[in-house]
């Protein structure tokens, strides 16, 4: 990633991107579960089904813990350098603009 960014509360550049999700998992149980599974005992990778229900993504310093909201595309695994700065941006802007 090029370029750096820094936190506006307090100038540290030590930044953490942090995605905190809530899921519903569904095990199907008596005569509709799957042959052998979930009879038993419910075992935490045996789902049938998971709905993710919250999601929270988010900026955070490591040195005043202050939080800024950033949406990370799911589809590409990272970050951008103008997510970030969107971010951080974001919150002292009424209506940020981001170009690139």
């Amino acid at each position: 990633m090029d370029g750096k960014i820094a936190c506006p509360q307090c100038g540290s550049n030590n930044l953490i991107a942090k995605f905190k999700a809530s899921y519903v998992y569904s095990y199907r149980i008596g005569e509709h579960a799957p042959e052998g599974e979930n009879k038993d005992e419910f075992l935490p990778f045996l789902f049938d089904n998971r709905e993710k229900v919250d999601s929270k993504e988010y900026l955070e310093c490591e040195n005043c813990r202050a939080t800024f909201p950033c949406d990370f595309n799911e589809d590409t695994r990272g970050v951008s350098m103008t997510i970030l700065q969107k971010a951080i941006r974001s919150d002292h802007t009424i209506d940020p603009e981001f170009y690139g």
